[in-house]
């Protein structure tokens, strides 16, 4: 999951630009109620999802590149939801994307 959110978050970023790689410790609302999560987040400086792509962004098959599949996105989601989590993002046009992998917090 954290490469594909890198290389999409790279190749967002033809001409340049900042990818930042964050882990945290916070409290989200995941399924029935909050609960404590760590959050692994992958922001880009780069173009940002235009709100045509962002409607479809986790649909399967469907990719802006030329030669994706369309299935990295909504694969990644799958996986952490099936982990009791979620694939969380927020995006500018123009001015950068960030993706979160919301997980809750394991317990010994």
């Amino acid at each position: 999951m954290l490469i594909n959110l890198v290389q999409n978050a790279a190749d967002s970023m033809a001409g340049g630009g900042t990818l930042t790689l964050r882990a945290r410790h916070d409290r989200k609302r995941l399924g029935d109620g909050e609960t404590d999560v760590v959050v692994l987040e992958v922001a880009d400086t780069g173009k940002g999802i235009p709100p045509e792509v962002e409607a479809r962004l986790f649909d399967p098959f469907f990719t802006t590149k030329d030669s994706g599949t369309g299935l990295g996105l909504s694969i990644a989601a799958r996986i952490v939801e099936k982990q009791g989590g979620s694939l969380q993002y927020q995006t500018q046009v123009n001015r950068g994307t960030t993706f979160g992998i919301v997980l809750p917090e394991a317990t010994a």
